[in-house]
This record gives C-alpha cells, sequence and structure tokens, in this order.
C-alpha cells in the first residue's frame, strides 16, 4: 500500500483567489482555489444557549444597568478591529482538529463528485497536506482528474451560522526533496499515521 502526502490550498491571499494541492501515490503540491469563509456571522436566531436555570427577580434598576452594559458590550464588538478575510480563512484553517471533507471527481462513476473525511495539516505557506494511501477512493480520482475541493470546519462548528471554508483547485504531487519535511509536519498533527508511513517504508 503506498502511502502519499500532498497539499491542497493556500486559502490565505486575495479574497476569492487562494492555491492548493492534493495528491497521487507519494506527496503533493498545489495550483489554484477559490474560497468561501462564514467565519465572522452573527449567531443567527436558534444558536442562542438557554439556561435551565429560573431567572433571579431583580429590581428595574439592576435591569436597567444590565441592559446598558449589555448594550456598551455590542457596541464595542462592532467597533472593534477585525481579522482580514484573508487571515480569518488561515486561522480557521491552521488551528484546526486536523479534518476535512475532500471531494473528487468519481473515477467509478463518472461525473459525479465523491467525498472523503481526510486528515490534513497546513504548511509553512498555508497549503493542506495529507497523508493518501495508493488504494484509498480520492486517490485513485485524484490520478485520473487532479481536481479537488476540501471543506473545512472550525473547530467548534455546530450549525451554519459557526465558520467553514470551501477551497478549489488542482492537486499535485510533492517534489522528492519536500517530502521529509511535509511528513515531519503532518505525524506533528497526526502522530498515529506513523503506522502507515512505516507500512509504506517496509514495502519499498
Amino acid at each position: 500500500m503506498a502511502a502519499l502526502l500532498a497539499h491542497t490550498a493556500k486559502a490565505f491571499v486575495p479574497p476569492h483567489s487562494v492555491t492548493a494541492t492534493a495528491a497521487s501515490p507519494a506527496f503533493s503540491r498545489p495550483t489554484t482555489f477559490l474560497a468561501e469563509s462564514k467565519g465572522s456571522e452573527s449567531k443567527a436566531a436558534g444558536h442562542e444557549v438557554r439556561s435551565s436555570e429560573p431567572m433571579p427577580d431583580i429590581s428595574d434598576e439592576e435591569k436597567e444597568k444590565i441592559e446598558a452594559q449589555a448594550q456598551a458590550f455590542m457596541e464595542y464588538q462592532q467597533n472593534a478591529a477585525k481579522l482580514d478575510w484573508a487571515t480569518e480563512i488561515r486561522t480557521l484553517v491552521q488551528y484546526n482538529h486536523g479534518y476535512a471533507v475532500i471531494s473528487t471527481n468519481s473515477k467509478a462513476e463518472p461525473g459525479y463528485p465523491s467525498g472523503s473525511v481526510v486528515g490534513f495539516v497546513p504548511d509553512d505557506n498555508g497549503n493542506p497536506l495529507f497523508l493518501f494511501s495508493g488504494m484509498s477512493t480520492h486517490t485513485q480520482d485524484i490520478l485520473v482528474d487532479p481536481r479537488a475541493s476540501l471543506t473545512v470546519a472550525a473547530k467548534e462548528f455546530k450549525g451554519a451560522a459557526d465558520g467553514r471554508v470551501n477551497l478549489m483547485g488542482t492537486t499535485s504531487k510533492l517534489k522528492k526533496e519536500e517530502i521529509e519535511a511535509a511528513k515531519e509536519l503532518y505525524l506533528a498533527k497526526h502522530p498515529n499515521s506513523k503506522v502507515s508511513l512505516q507500512k509504506k517504508n517496509d514495502d519499498e
């Protein structure tokens, strides 16, 4: 079974234009990606957290004080400095649990998309780096058609109002001289993948 590391996206350049990479049996690098982010949306109705505890009795004066504090906080939040679009996306991809959904064009069912949950880690340039098995469906798809998309959700994702980004682009194999550094980065995030890499080395 071939193991393979791959890049898939530089989502941290100008809005709507990003770079990426995925793979074929070994390791990979990037091409151009489009990205969308919903990270900075305010919470929609239905997402608020409600306490099951009964509200204590408070005086009208206390209510007015609480309302004034809440209003001041909202005004502060609205005027506070915010991350720019590119930095917000890079932050979402960088500080992630390390798993996302990659969508490829199906080799087995031409014309249909195929989705798989994959592990990833961003490299120093922000390109998602993957470790793929040569036997995986998404690897076989990529060998035929290197175009793919990667959907990354924020760690705390619970619904439509939470942060996520979709990166689209063309995948390509890593150069031989980049493989060792890629392994080190990937294993720091996914230490259990040592088994896959060891098996590959034993087979070679």
